[in-house]
């Protein structure tokens, strides 16, 4: 079973322009990515997929200067941009990585890919509903179910969000979720504004001194809790402001 990890990275955020390069303890927001999904058991390799803009050719050399496979495609079109993806690199099952999540689990991506191995699923995920932090989401599809929506998907959001169009249609693939035993869903671990690179700028800060190489979820509860003080410096951020704005703009994108 082919399972290989997408991780989509640009350099156009319009938010915080740039995200995916700045350097947390020496190394690039894209780096710790790539390196903690490196860590999961039970992926075959990760592969980034940015855009053919010129401004990602940042992105490209430093996947190069590093060993890490990458692919270019569409910027606006990201469906279209996995869908070659993986056809270029025979992709079976591709787990959905986005490049400003620094804080990702690599045992909540086996814990994802176990359960869609177990039931012979189309695509599982852990945000439908979510009840993990917002910056450790997991999405994981097979191959025929990417190749469907690529095929049938005409929304601006569900080309520019990847899966919409699966998770939409359950009549047509067979979806699942895994619920978090309690519900974190408000904590919020993803670099989208200023506020969240403080918070987790802090966060690699504080095992930094610890010297603890890979920290994982439930080691950064225990410093939430121990410094609640952090959790208020983007607390008033919404989650899924992204996908909130393509839906409010939705109408039929043309093929």
């Amino acid at each position: 079973m082919h399972t290989v990890a997408v991780i989509q990275a640009r350099m156009g955020s319009t938010r915080l322009p740039g995200k995916v390069m700045l350097e947390i303890s020496g190394k690039p927001i894209l780096w710790h990515v790539a390196n903690r999904v490196s860590k999961s058991q039970l992926i075959d390799g990760f592969v980034v997929a940015t855009t053919t803009n010129h401004e990602d050719n940042d992105i490209e050399k430093f996947c190069k200067e590093n060993g890490i496979s990458v692919f270019r495609g569409s910027e606006d079109d990201v469906l279209d941009r996995y869908y070659l993806c993986a056809k270029k690199f025979n992709i079976e099952n591709i787990i959905r990585i986005t490049a400003d999540c620094p804080l990702h689990d690599p045992s909540v991506i086996d814990l994802v890919i176990e359960k869609y191995r177990r039931g012979n699923y189309d695509y599982i995920s852990n945000i439908d509903p979510p009840t993990y932090p917002d910056g450790i989401d997991v999405e994981i599809f097979s191959f025929e179910a990417l190749e469907k929506a690529w095929s049938n998907a005409s929304l601006v959001s569900e080309r520019e969000h990847v899966t919409p169009y699966i998770r939409k249609h359950k009549d047509l693939f067979k979806v699942g979720n895994v619920e978090n035993v309690k519900d974190l869903s408000a904590h919020r671990w993803t670099l989208d504004q200023v506020e969240d690179f403080e918070l987790i700028k802090q966060i690699y800060g504080a095992f930094k001194e610890l010297d603890s190489e890979m920290f994982y979820m439930t080691d950064i509860l225990k410093l939430l809790d121990e410094y609640p003080e952090l959790v208020s410096i983007n607390s008033d951020i919404k989650r899924n402001a992204g996908y909130i704005k393509s839906l409010n703009k939705d109408k039929v994108k043309k093929l």
